[in-house]
């Protein structure tokens, strides 16, 4: 028996006539018929016997169905499968992220997202700038996410938001009453700056070596949670990027705008060797509604 003779000898034992197998195949009782009976040719042997104006399974015809029925439950199950691949309802990802983004932003989007996918699973963990490149570029993981990712030809760095970089302090800090921190207002107080490994350093460096400011250096840390933890305990203030989010792990820690403003673009991280898959794509783009959605929900 061919696919497509099972496939009707299946749908006349569900349906229990030929009229409803054909309903259910959506072709013509001929056909149904047609392809019964060169079935039972190729068999050697009936299938159906009308009794009483009944179409009645034969017993070889019962022992036939009880293995046919295995094989289109697989075949549902592999049509439930190419829907949720189409749909990005079902797969794995495995996702990667500097630690700004991971700690906070990055995780409550993945929760969105399986919050509405029960059939999918996703890997998720935190690395430095240089292994979260890595990983993407060889195919080890699916999706990267960070920010000042430097360009490789192995991957391809997708554009999510650009924001300005902030300034955080104390809440009983005196620059907690301005509306937004200049350059020269942090000249006067001890600030929490960047080891030379930290993506911000260059940055922040720059900024206050060109408004020739002589800061008071009171720590430098290489992680930016570490910016804010320093900055709840009332260490100094800090300069840091406007996407790790932290409020709730540091409630004593205010955020004002930093000027000059200074864009920081949030980034999505694919390899460009191999095509994406469509659960990713959904996941980038739902993170890009995600990301805006909650940036636009953060007072300064």
């Amino acid at each position: 028996m061919n696919l497509r003779q099972m496939e009707v000898f299946y749908a006349i034992m569900v349906s229990g006539t030929v009229t409803g197998a054909a309903k259910m195949l959506n072709i013509s009782q001929p056909s149904v018929t047609g392809v019964l009976r060169h079935t039972e040719d190729r068999l050697r042997f009936s299938l159906f016997q009308r009794i009483r104006g009944r179409l009645e399974p034969t017993p070889e015809a019962r022992i036939l169905f009880n293995q046919i029925e295995h094989v289109f439950d697989r075949v549902d199950g592999v049509k439930r499968t190419i829907q949720g691949l189409r749909e990005a309802r079902s797969g794995s990802l495995y996702i990667v992220s500097i630690p700004a983004i991971g700690t906070t932003l990055l995780p409550s989007a993945v929760g969105a997202f399986l919050s509405r996918r029960n059939d999918v699973s996703i890997r998720f963990q935190m690395h430095s700038r240089r292994e979260v490149m890595e990983l993407v570029a060889t195919g080890a993981a699916d999706l990267g996410f960070g920010f000042l990712t430097p360009e490789l030809p192995t991957i391809k760095i997708e554009d999510i938001v650009r924001r300005n970089l902030i300034c955080i302090m104390p809440k009983d800090h005196p620059l907690a009453a301005r509306d937004a921190i200049s350059v020269e207002d942090i000249g006067p107080y001890p600030l929490v700056s960047y080891t030379s490994s930290q993506g911000l350093a260059p940055i922040v460096n720059g900024i206050l070596a060109e408004a020739r400011i002589n800061f008071r250096p009171a720590i430098e840390v290489g992680l930016i949670i570490n910016a804010w933890a320093m900055v709840n305990t009332g260490v100094g203030i800090s300069i840091v990027d406007p996407y790790s989010a932290l409020f709730s792990m540091f409630p004593n820690v205010a955020v004002r705008p930093f000027v000059p403003e200074t864009p920081i673009m949030l980034e999505a991280i694919r390899s460009e060797q191999r095509p994406p898959s469509l659960l990713a794509e959904a996941f980038i783009s739902e993170f890009h509604a995600f990301v805006r959605a909650g940036l636009e929900d953060i007072s300064l």
